[in-house]
């Protein structure tokens, strides 16, 4: 999603309640869950997985390495984005919220990079989860998830991490149905659904953490149907043609069609001149497009109006620092942001500018200005344009150069 990744892609299993790694979590029951695994999946292991029981603090540095790869500049530019958005409260801090997510909620996770499972000491374990792990180490071992985080922009990185994630949330599944633990397989899923955090999270990280787990289990599980109940479409997706797009995820008849999105281009920009330069841009996806929506909108009327989703892109741009203790975040009188979506026709991309204007009303506290602009309730402005089937939405300084962004 948004530049927001909150997870490794070899993914985690939620944290329980429990004095310690449970007495049966030993070699032989390892043993005895991996062959379960490969009796599911259709897949062997070609050597036992590794596995280390690991503090709170290790688990929270493992979940943060991804996250401290990045430039500061680039996790500056993120936090910017998303509270400009609307999607982040001011003042939140990514790496808090990653760090909340590894040190407070996670039991165990699979590692793609050491290729090793790992249990976090005192968070308790069960069968269900460790056949969700297991899956993903047995996987690796076949088709190397690390070549799956090599995504370039936001959206096929959320798709391919919902591939690997969906998947193991649908062998998770039949394992429980098979064999039953005193944990239940519902328990597991509220354990994706429910913060037990003491440290809570905003609701747009709740929904980018639960997306790759149940709307990618649905799309493995489209795979399967298709294939007859056979795993022969999930290798291919995982081997040789991972979904591109988060449409795909939502609609999985787009990948079995192998239809690919349309290139959408930011063709706007604020004059340099003027002292503006780029800050961030990737595509914008169907899933970032519902988050937007649903809150003033709700979820099931938001995946009505993105359904008609064909492509889609964001542009960030900044006048003066990035990093400007006299302007908060988000600095709205020096940022310039522009979205751009192509839809399946005219009739889509007016419902979707319908469903952005109520986004700028109600969740920026905009008033309508008339011509396809609004001031927002800071003195900045926004404005959408359709021009066929296509739409624009910018957020700019003043309603002339937001109503530029989208001409």
């Amino acid at each position: 999603m948004l530049a927001l990744g909150a997870a490794l892609l070899g993914g985690g299993a939620p944290r329980r309640s429990g004095p310690a790694v449970p007495a049966q979590v030993t070699p032989a029951h390892i043993a005895l869950v991996e062959r379960r695994v490969e009796a599911l999946r259709g897949l062997r292991f070609a050597h036992p997985v590794p596995v280390a029981v690991v503090s709170p603090a290790q688990a929270r540095g493992d979940g943060l390495a991804d996250f401290d790869r990045q430039p500061a500049a680039a996790r500056r530019a993120t936090t910017e984005l998303l509270t400009l958005l609307g999607l982040l409260p001011p003042g939140s801090d990514l790496r808090r919220i990653e760090s909340s997510v590894y040190g407070e909620q996670v039991a165990g996770y699979y590692d793609p990079r050491r290729r090793r499972l790992s249990l976090v000491r005192g968070a308790g374990v069960d069968d269900v989860t460790l056949a969700h792990e297991l899956t993903h180490a047995l996987e690796d071992q076949h088709v190397d998830l690390g070549r799956l985080q090599g995504a370039r922009d936001d959206d096929a990185s959320t798709a391919e991490q919902a591939l690997v994630e969906g998947t193991a949330t649908l062998v998770m599944e039949r394992y429980a149905a098979r064999w039953p633990s005193r944990a239940p397989l519902g328990d597991a899923l509220a354990g994706l659904t429910q913060v037990t955090s003491a440290t809570p999270l905003p609701q747009y990280t709740m929904r980018e953490l639960i997306f790759p787990y149940l709307q990618g289990e649905q799309f493995a599980q489209a795979l399967r149907d298709a294939d007859g109940g056979g795993w022969a479409l999930v290798d291919v997706a995982e081997r040789a043609r991972p979904p591109r797009t988060t449409a795909e995820i939502l609609q999985p008849q787009r990948w079995l069609r192998a239809q690919q999105p349309v290139a959408v281009s930011v063709v706007s920009a604020p004059p340099r001149a003027a002292g503006w330069r780029a800050l961030a841009g990737s595509t914008l996806g169907e899933e970032d497009l519902a988050a937007l929506l649903a809150p003033q909108s709700g979820a099931l009327a938001a995946r009505g109006l993105t359904g008609g989703w064909r492509g889609g892109r964001y542009a960030l741009w900044r006048r003066g620092p990035l990093d400007d203790p006299r302007c908060g975040v988000p600095c709205r009188p020096r940022d310039a942001l522009e979205l751009a979506v192509a839809l399946d026709g005219p009739a889509s991309a007016r419902a979707l500018a319908a469903g952005l204007g109520s986004w700028m009303t109600q969740a920026l506290h905009g008033r309508p200005l008339g011509g396809g602009a609004w001031r927002l309730r800071d003195g900045s402005a926004g404005a959408v344009r359709v021009r066929g089937a296509l739409v624009r939405a910018a957020l700019a300084p003043d309603a002339a150069l937001a109503r530029r962004l989208v001409r």
